[in-house]
């Protein structure tokens, strides 16, 4: 009977162990050389030395597609043992849940007085940072239209993706008219007449 046991709480032990690895490598570390490849791919060469993550960050994929989000400047003070011009370069994963957005510092270096500057080390104002989506094609949500006499509030569907401030076109939910409204936020519009 012992020996029975044994077996069994040996296979247990085993089965618990290849069970919590499993559970360690559903997240994947994000590292310097795929931040400075997205960046690269938004106009600007950056190498990985040039970037300096501020903490460990993860994915639940291996190689997951970053999209730049913002782009501000930090200023000239000398950061994570590199000099010259830095950057905070907000970027998150480009399929939603794959990795939560986050920050990284990245170093421009000063070009030498007398040279031409060279494209691959410009500073960050040539990379245009990706909109952040306000509201989402399909989302049910509330349009207003305003004036001095009258305030009317209308339920409508948007038929595109809408960054805040700008203009989509959006559908009564029956789909007979058709609106151009302004996107307030992630639920309403506003519309003048």
């Amino acid at each position: 009977m012992t020996s029975k046991w044994i077996a069994v709480l040996s296979i247990a032990a085993m089965s618990l162990t290849g069970w919590s690895q499993s559970q360690l490598q559903d997240r994947f570390a994000l590292t310097a050389d795929q931040v400075a490849q997205s960046v690269s791919k938004r106009g600007i060469e950056v190498s990985g030395d040039q970037v300096f993550l501020l903490t460990n960050v993860v994915a639940k994929v291996p190689d997951p597609v970053l999209d730049v989000l913002s782009v501000e400047p930090i200023g000239d003070k000398w950061f994570g043992g590199h000099s010259g011009t830095h950057s905070w370069v907000k970027l998150g994963c480009h399929l939603p849940g794959e990795c939560l957005p986050f920050y990284a510092v990245v170093s421009w270096p000063q070009t030498p007085a007398g040279r031409a500057t060279n494209k691959a080390i410009a500073p960050p104002a040539a990379v245009k940072p990706k909109k952040v989506i306000t509201m989402r094609a399909g989302t049910h949500a509330t349009m207003l239209m305003d004036d001095d006499r009258s305030h009317i509030q209308i339920a409508v569907i948007s038929l595109e993706n809408g960054v805040a401030g700008h203009s989509i076109r959006v559908t009564s939910p029956d789909h007979k008219q058709v609106y151009v409204a302004e996107v307030v936020n992630a639920s309403l519009l506003r519309k003048s007449y």
